[in-house]
């Protein structure tokens, strides 16, 4: 139940705009959990703001997973939610659906690879239904922080850890790719290993001090 509400607060989010810019931020952190942001600046027409915060309220998102502000001329509308694992985003997100169909997974013991290559969703039964086009942007900038070793991207911007992927009206295909290398859990044997000889070194010379001292205390 709670996820059909989500998916539906998504889509009539996007079936009360005409044209906006939108951010998809995705977030990858060190133990593979996901952090996602959705991003809107709609033109604040004649009751927008009202009814975008409606639509949160009926709802009941918890105050802490949205915000909508007036800014200028603009709604800006912020939409976040966390995710336990990759598999876990895969299967849970709604955002993303609402552009591609299908993000392809792949994971092994020495990388990660997410890859989408398809037709952008354009049209669906809310198109007809709502008489209004669901994907009816000007920009959509899909934005991936990842904190690992990226082997490979496509990305159309990379600043640091940040890769970026621009969206236009005008496309009607979008191609992202990125494979990375995640940190393992490994046993620092190593570093335990040096550890070890640096406790017994002090222990040999603190044993060598007292014997010193006990023999200089005998008569």
């Amino acid at each position: 139940m709670k996820k059909n509400i989500k998916k539906k607060i998504l889509l009539f989010l996007i079936i009360i705009l005409k044209e906006y810019s939108d951010n998809n931020n995705l977030k990858i952190n060190e133990d593979m959990s996901i952090d996602e942001e959705l991003y809107l600046t709609i033109e604040n027409e004649e009751g927008i703001y009202e009814k975008t915060l409606n639509i949160f309220q009926k709802n009941n998102i918890p105050r802490d997973n949205y915000n909508v502000t007036i800014k200028d001329d603009n709604v800006e509308i912020t939409y976040n939610e966390s995710f336990d694992t990759i598999e876990i985003y895969l299967l849970e997100s709604k955002i993303y659906h609402q552009l591609f169909d299908n993000i392809e997974f792949n994971k092994s013991k020495d990388y990660v690879d997410l890859y989408v290559n398809e037709t952008i969703n354009n049209k669906n039964e809310y198109t007809e239904i709502n008489g209004s086009n669901l994907i009816d942007f000007d920009v959509i900038q899909i934005n991936i922080t990842n904190p690992f070793e990226v082997n490979f991207s496509n990305a159309d911007i990379v600043n640091e850890n940040v890769y970026t992927w621009t969206i236009t009206k005008n496309d009607t295909q979008k191609k992202l790719q990125m494979q990375f290398t995640p940190k393992l859990d490994v046993f620092p044997y190593r570093e335990v290993i040096v550890g070890l000889i640096i406790v017994i070194c002090f222990a040999i010379i603190i044993i060598n001090i007292l014997k010193k001292y006990k023999n200089s205390q005998k008569v």
